[in-house]
């Protein structure tokens, strides 16, 4: 096992290092620059490194946010290399921001994630046990970077309550209900319609891809119907009071959101970013 050292960063030199490391991943359009970064550290902001000796491998970057009297942490970078994304360092990144999160007196930390990204649902949901019931459509407008060019910049907004469950269970299959039919069409995973509700059950399950970006290379227009069908299936629950509470990991070509009634009032859209 390699000696990671997951740790804050507050020098400045490890900061810079924050920056040049946010230009690798996402290019300098879409990074957070130096000066930001440390006046958001003076004011609640907080990052973590992983570090690999004395190489930055990934980081994951909160600032101070608040609505309705309500005060939280928002998550909004976190990124590991590509020869390291298997060691874990999402997760034990994620630990170690809910760790000093809690310290600075946060009850709970947010942030948005793509949809269609199973590999990061897996993690936000299935092992945080972060819930979601708001969807923003096309949240960043058009994005050009390599990860998100292509298709609309859809975003679930994610919610961590950092005194709940560390781990949302999934119901005995035969509780479940689909909503969403879809078929193999050349070895692509095509989804067909969306089928209506006209009776609540207590949960329904969604299916993702288990690879959205091997889908994009191949057929870009399969990848669109996937972003569309999500954006129709989740706003059609969310307002009908469902909530995602948990995520299911298969051996199919999909992967499932597990939908259930929620209690808890919607958090507002008004927050979203221009």
């Amino acid at each position: 096992m390699k000696p990671y050292m997951i740790r804050e960063v507050t020098a400045k030199d490890e900061i810079q290092m924050v920056v040049v490391f946010q230009d690798l991943i996402w290019g300098k359009k879409n990074t957070m620059p130096f000066p930001f970064l440390v006046a958001s550290l003076h004011n609640g902001g907080i990052i973590i490194g992983a570090f690999l000796k004395k190489e930055l491998v990934g980081f994951c970057y909160g600032f101070p946010g608040f609505h309705q009297n309500e005060v939280y942490l928002v998550s909004h970078m976190m990124a590991v290399k590509d020869k390291e994304r298997n060691a874990g360092l999402g997760f034990k990144m994620k630990v170690k921001q809910k760790e000093l999160a809690l310290e600075r007196g946060y009850k709970k930390i947010i942030w948005t994630f793509d949809p269609l990204e199973s590999r990061n649902a897996f993690l936000n949901i299935a092992k945080l046990g972060g819930t979601v019931k708001t969807y923003y459509s096309d949240h960043y407008g058009i994005m050009d970077d390599e990860l998100n060019s292509g298709l609309p910049s859809d975003r679930f907004l994610l919610e961590w309550s950092l005194k709940g469950k560390s781990v949302n269970n999934i119901p005995a299959e035969e509780q479940i209900q689909s909503i969403v039919t879809w078929e193999m069409a050349a070895d692509i995973p095509v989804p067909l319609f969306v089928e209506s509700i006209s009776k609540k059950a207590e949960f329904y399950k969604v299916p993702v891809p288990n690879n959205i970006h091997t889908i994009k290379e191949r057929d870009i227009a399969i990848a669109k119907k996937w972003r569309i069908m999500l954006r129709n299936a989740c706003n059609h629950l969310f307002e009908m009071g469902y909530i995602i509470h948990s995520f299911q990991k298969t051996n199919e070509p999909v992967n499932y959101y597990i939908v259930s009634l929620g209690k808890v009032a919607c958090f507002s859209k008004t927050i979203q970013a221009e």
